[in-house]
């Protein structure tokens, strides 16, 4: 389910809540003597049940929201790192300088392809793979230098490339810390059956009317599913510092 856009998502939400809505009406054709006399307790349940389901609601879009914080976080935390070991570069011998300069005008790109690779599976590997091979040359190099050089500047250097090397892992734990299925399942069959309950109860013949509570509980979903979707829907992290470290390193040297 979590390959699904939020839209699709949206629409295949809104035929279960809508079928669910008028089965419940045909229930009440159906059985309207007995629905009449138990109003008093479907009334009683209704309410339970949307309260339930609000609850639910409420705390799965707080874990949305949580989420998108953190990813926005770790976006400038990765484009602060990298800047900073951009600037740190100075720090090196002539010939460690220039390789590990290199290796970040080629690095950054490939961070920005893997974080804008949307769904496509084949490109996040292919991504993934290039990532840890520039960060292995980047630390050959450093560690070549650290070997020939025992100073603090060497030492600044390389913490800032083990900050970036993290950063990295961070930011992909992140793109996969998705709210669980099985909570998703508990949230659409609790809204299925508040549908058949309302559906049940409502006394009005109007088809509008019915498809208003699928309409509010479909749009309530499909936001915390977009927001819990990093790399498709409408709700997605801009990489503007990430594009701003890429800028810097790009620039010609200022003499």
């Amino acid at each position: 389910m979590f390959r699904i856009h939020p839209g699709f998502f949206f629409a295949l939400v809104f035929a279960l809540l809508a079928v669910a809505t008028f089965t419940g009406h045909r229930i009440r054709i159906r059985s309207q003597a007995s629905v009449e006399r138990e109003s008093d307790s479907l009334k009683t349940l209704e309410g339970a049940i949307l309260a339930m389901l609000g609850l639910l609601l409420g705390f799965t879009f707080s874990m949305a929201l949580s989420r998108y914080d953190q990813r926005v976080q770790l976006e400038i935390a990765e484009a602060n790192n990298l800047g900073t070991l951009w600037l740190r570069t100075s720090l090196l011998s002539e010939g460690a300088r220039t390789a590990e300069r290199a290796l970040l005008r080629g690095y950054v790109p490939v961070r920005l392809k893997f974080l804008s690779a949307g769904t496509d599976a084949a490109q996040m590997d292919q991504t993934q793979r290039q990532t840890g091979n520039l960060q292995t040359q980047m630390w050959h190099v450093a560690t070549a230098e650290a070997n020939a050089r025992r100073d603090p500047e060497t030492a600044l250097f390389v913490s800032a490339l083990n900050d970036s090397i993290d950063a990295t892992e961070k930011r992909t734990a992140a793109l996969e810390n998705r709210i669980p299925p099985t909570a998703w399942v508990l949230l659409l069959g609790l809204a299925a059956v508040a549908s058949v309950v309302v559906g049940t109860g409502l006394r009005a013949r109007s088809a509008w009317l019915r498809v208003l509570l699928p309409v509010v509980l479909s749009t309530a979903l499909a936001l915390v599913y977009d927001l819990d979707s990093p790399r498709s829907g409408l709700i997605r992290v801009q990489q503007q510092s990430m594009l701003r470290v890429q800028q810097q390193i790009q620039a010609p040297p200022v003499d």
